[in-house]
């Protein structure tokens, strides 16, 4: 039996121009417990991608999202992005990332969704982080996730140097501002 994929959102402050990553550190278990990782969690059988991160971000983080590029896995040979479809089917293939047992990781750019709550640590996790793009990579990051984490800044750097914007589906919100550091919700 083939393992459930799973699904990712690397949430950032801006799709337009981003500058900062919410970070999630785990609740459990007690050996990954303060650990970082991209929230998101296992697909529902017959759930579409998009579909079943917009529910695990809801359960997660009781707050909405709007989505932006997929973040590709280096051997898709793809390059590192692609818009999302109209449709929000992105099927998991060789754009996904390997982990953990036999799984596969579909990964997302995302911002909190305009008029939405902002995020909230809850039983999955037990702190959220804004944080620099530029520090990221210093968290102590669940194993598979760091590749994930270069290659997400990598895709917002050139976001930056780039003169198209990425592709969203409406007007742009900011979080709060991403200061020093870190900015911890409440």
């Amino acid at each position: 039996m083939t393992p459930r994929p799973v699904v990712a959102a690397a949430i950032v402050d801006s799709l337009h121009a981003p500058t900062g990553l919410l970070c999630a550190a785990r609740a459990y278990p007690p050996q990954l417990r303060g650990r970082y990782e991209l929230p998101g969690g296992k697909l529902e059988p017959d759930e579409a991608p998009l579909e079943g991160l917009a529910r695990e971000i809801r359960e997660e983080l009781s707050t909405e999202i709007r989505v932006g590029e997929q973040v590709r896995a280096p051997s898709s040979g793809d390059g590192d992005a692609s818009p999302v479809g109209a449709d929000g089917d992105a099927s998991p293939g060789p754009s996904w990332w390997p982990i953990l047992e036999g799984r596969v990781m579909g990964v997302w750019l995302a911002e909190v969704a305009p008029g939405s709550p902002a995020p909230t640590a809850s039983g999955s996790h037990c702190s959220l982080e804004w944080v620099r793009l530029d520090q990221v990579e210093a968290l102590d990051w669940i194993g598979h996730d760091l590749d994930v984490v270069r290659a997400v800044v990598e895709v917002c750097r050139e976001a930056h140097a780039g003169p198209a914007s990425p592709p969203v589906r409406t007007a742009t919100q900011r979080p709060p501002a991403v200061r020093g550091r870190s900015t911890r919700f409440p």
